[in-house]
């Protein structure tokens, strides 16, 4: 049996360098080597792509993940990592330049299938603004919020966000993933703080009313045919879901895996997620999170098109608890990739 030569590219250059290292790491363990052939492919803090043995440092520390210093420079060309032919590319950069398609069109110029959603889905799921304009546009209930850009010379002041959302609440950079930048306030100091943190990671900014509920995640797997795993709950120390319980103080941060919901709720997150992803037009793979409030409201919070494939993650959690192990949950996606890019080569738009 042949084995795929598999590109698992990872690191670049967003905040969420380290995340998803950490998430290649995952990878590069449970993939079967039977099948497979991980090329491991790095993408520096300053865009190099590098390539080599051992590729990562301190790699048990969440916190100190780091590419091997020693690696060398590879390049992508003509569909090669030097003269290795590449089959399918798992693309596990979260963030900027990473999960916002601008790498996603950048491998459909080079004519390769890869995991996840095509240049549309990923630029949509990525802009927190123009993902709740398409939910809201849907009929999907989602938290009330505002926007702030960079070149406004006149932003809303705390007093008349305050009026208009209530208190506490949530600013966070619109292109970001992984609770990075992202503040709970009270008042105008913790305002003025949150805005100019938020603002030091994006141009653009939202600001969100405050949800009492439940945090409930499902995980989406599949295009035509799209199963919606078991739901799970998570439950941070203080209540907010920050960057530190994520992945620094994640010992205290409880994963329900999966949580136990009356069948109606479990349907109507499940079915809402679902219509989420048809309706950003996503692929592959999405982790969608919620609001449950205790009247059986749900809102949803985002989608995730590149969640974390760590070990503590809960996109991987989820679909194990709906009978789907993690190697398997690999091939799928894998599979998935290659079966949509042979749909897409029969295209007339593509002349090769």
């Amino acid at each position: 049996m042949t084995r795929l030569n598999v590109l698992v590219l990872c690191g670049g250059e967003s905040a969420e360098h380290e995340v998803s290292l950490m998430s290649a790491k995952s990878i590069q363990r449970f993939m079967s080597k039977d099948r497979y052939n991980p090329i491991m492919v790095g993408i520096g803090k300053k865009g190099e792509w590098l390539e080599g043995e051992p590729f990562f440092i301190n790699e048990d520390d969440p916190s100190k993940i780091a590419l091997n210093p020693g690696l060398r420079e590879v390049c992508l060309e003509k569909g090669m990592i030097g003269d290795r032919k590449i089959d399918v590319v798992f693309p596990i950069i979260h963030g900027t330049l990473g999960e916002d398609g601008c790498l996603q069109g950048f491998l459909q110029m080079h004519h390769l299938p890869f995991v996840g959603s095509s240049v549309l889905g990923s630029a949509v799921g990525m802009d927190k603004d123009i993902m709740k304009r398409l939910f809201l546009q849907g009929g999907i209930p989602c938290a009330r919020y505002i926007t702030l850009y960079h070149w406004q010379k006149r932003r809303p002041s705390f007093e008349e966000v305050k009026k208009e959302l209530g208190l506490p609440l949530f600013v966070k950079p619109c292109n970001l993933g992984s609770s990075l930048g992202i503040s709970r306030c009270y008042d105008a100091e913790e305002y003025q703080k949150a805005v100019e943190t938020a603002f030091e990671f994006d141009n653009k900014v939202v600001v969100e009313e405050n949800i009492e509920g439940r945090e409930i995640e499902v995980s989406l797997l599949g295009d035509e045919d799209l199963l919606a795993s078991l739901p799970g709950e998570i439950i941070p120390p203080g209540g907010f879901y920050s960057y530190d319980s994520k992945y620094i103080q994640s010992e205290e941060t409880k994963l329900v895996a999966p949580v136990e919901l009356d069948e109606a709720s479990t349907s109507l997150i499940q079915e809402t997620a679902k219509k989420a992803f048809r309706l950003l037009e996503l692929s592959g793979l999405t982790r969608a999170d919620f609001f449950l409030k205790k009247n059986g409201e749900i809102y949803l919070n985002e989608v995730n098109t590149l969640p974390g494939f760590t070990s503590i993650s809960m996109y991987s959690k989820l679909l194990e608890a709906t009978g789907i192990s993690y190697p398997e949950l690999i091939d799928r996606l894998l599979e998935l990739a290659l079966k949509r890019f042979a749909v897409e080569r029969k295209l007339k738009r593509f002349r090769g």
